[in-house]
């Protein structure tokens, strides 16, 4: 006989840990699980940003906001793309998700909230995050999380995959077929079942399914490789929201993960470092503003061009004397900061980085580069021509030196997936929907499962992931769970 939950949660990440804490918080017995050999999936590698509006730290600094004005600024940024009803269940409980982070023990940046420019900026200051980024956040629900285990409400398994959901006549979920680190398939049962798996970000044939046919460039875990996907759309569920897709606005191949693309590597975002180079196409072409305000804008451009790649295009007096075009972000293996000179680990990338390419001229730059040689020449003899005579072509206001002294460098950059833009569709209960748009049956979702798409449209708005991923999870433990034993205590 199979054994019995009363919750049984799969993923413990962003979205499971919280659901699986806050129905032990109730009185469930709950059995999570996760693939990996450890809890946090993404927050791994996550940022760790977070949008809320009318919190208590906002309050405490003068800032006057609400879920009202942060549902607008997504609606605006994402020109009405974006699921209403899901980005109205998101922001309204965003301001006490952020609370309960603080109250467990959530080390936020004292400067926080801030006006984060890495997407298209919020009207008024919004985003938190802490000195560890997604560390910061995964080293305060763990303790939280632990608390529950060790009473023993919460059962964690690691190193155990989904195998399978077994369904009833009427198609409810009865049954999770699990396969621990032994490979032995079991059984086990609950009244709820939760799917928090996250996305597909490292399934290189399932990405371009589900978006368009578009290719994958990714940040993300290796582990993201769609099962909950899979199981789901077994179990009757479908996929929305591949139309959505919006790359960021750059990545180079990571060289300590090759198939994985390094988000943060250059610092393409003027807010934080004017650009000196230029941004060219496979042909040749400048096809941005490089200095525009407007990450969304820049996004855009990039969505148009072959194979969403581009190319930062720079000469040896601008690698010399302007700030380093390399972030210098946590992790970064090739971290920069001040200007980079000769026999810097910058230089160490274009020796040998897949992304990197150096030359003596610029015809030579473009056939290494796989660049239109023809058209780069030209386009950049008319940038010089705007930067002698003050007026670029494009508008671009920025633009100190010509790019005329050998050697001549080149950075290729890929449009890059942070997350999954399609999703399995659920309602505002966060209950797993068939094509019908009906309810299956004792099966939810929340997370990166449900798709980046049903909350930001085919735009980006800062923490716009995390949050709900949180918020959800929370939700779903505090209150949108149902088990029999309280149905029978309701009934007395």
């Amino acid at each position: 006989m199979a054994q019995h939950y009363d919750v049984i949660v799969v993923g413990a990440g962003t979205a499971g840990i919280p659901a699986a804490g806050f129905a032990a918080s109730r009185g469930a017995r709950v059995l999570l699980l996760d693939a990996a050999d450890r809890i946090g999936g993404t927050l791994f590698l996550s940022g760790g940003n977070m949008s809320a509006g009318g919190t208590r730290v906002q309050t405490a600094k003068g800032i006057k906001d609400s879920p009202d004005r942060h549902y607008d600024d997504i609606m605006r940024i994402s020109r009405g793309s974006a699921d209403p009803t899901m980005v109205r269940l998101a922001v309204d409980h965003a301001p006490d998700t952020i609370h309960w982070l603080l109250d467990i023990g959530f080390e936020m940046l004292p400067e926080m909230p801030v006006i984060n420019h890495g997407h298209e900026a919020y009207s008024i200051a919004r985003t938190y995050w802490g000195p560890k980024l997604g560390l910061s956040v995964l080293e305060s629900i763990e303790p939280w999380l632990q608390g529950f285990i060790d009473s023993g409400q919460v059962t964690l398994q690691l190193n155990t995959k989904l195998a399978g959901l077994r369904q009833d006549t009427d198609r409810n979920i009865v049954g999770a077929v699990i396969k621990g680190p032994d490979s032995v398939h079991r059984v086990v049962s609950a009244d709820n079942y939760v799917l928090t798996t996250g996305g597909y970000t490292a399934n290189r044939a399932l990405f371009p399914m589900l978006n368009g046919g578009h290719p994958l460039y990714a940040l993300g875990s290796e582990d993201s490789m769609g099962d909950g996907v899979l199981i789901a759309t077994g179990a009757g569920g479908y996929v929305r929201g591949g139309e959505m897709i919006m790359p960021t606005f750059g990545g180079v191949e990571d060289p300590l993960r090759p198939g994985f693309y390094n988000g943060g590597l250059c610092n393409l975002t003027p807010q934080y470092r004017q650009p000196w180079e230029i941004y060219v196409n496979r042909e040749g072409e400048r096809f941005v503003c490089e200095d525009t305000d407007s990450v969304d804008a820049r996004e855009r451009a990039l969505l148009a061009q072959t194979d969403l790649r581009f190319w930062v295009v720079f000469d040896a007096a601008i690698k010399e004397q302007s700030p380093s075009i390399i972030a210098d972000w946590p992790g970064n293996p090739y971290r920069g900061g001040a200007p980079p000179t000769s026999g810097t680990i910058y230089d160490t990338a274009f020796d040998g980085h897949p992304d990197f390419f150096r030359a003596d001229s610029i015809a030579t730059l473009a056939a290494q580069s796989g660049i239109d040689a023809v058209a780069l020449e030209r386009t950049v003899a008319a940038f010089n021509d705007g930067v002698r005579g003050g007026a670029d072509p494009l508008g671009r206001k920025h633009h100190p030196l010509a790019i005329q002294e050998p050697p001549f460098y080149a950075i290729r950059n890929h449009g890059t997936a942070v997350k999954s833009y399609a999703g399995i569709a659920v309602d505002d209960q966060l209950r797993v929907l068939d094509r019908n748009d009906m309810p299956i049956g004792n099966l939810f979702a929340a997370g990166e499962l449900i798709g980046g798409g049903v909350l930001t449209g085919n735009s980006f708005c800062g923490g716009m992931s995390v949050t709900p991923a949180l918020t959800f999870g929370r939700l779903l433990g505090e209150s949108l769970l149902q088990w029999r034993r309280n149905e029978a205590a309701a009934a007395e």
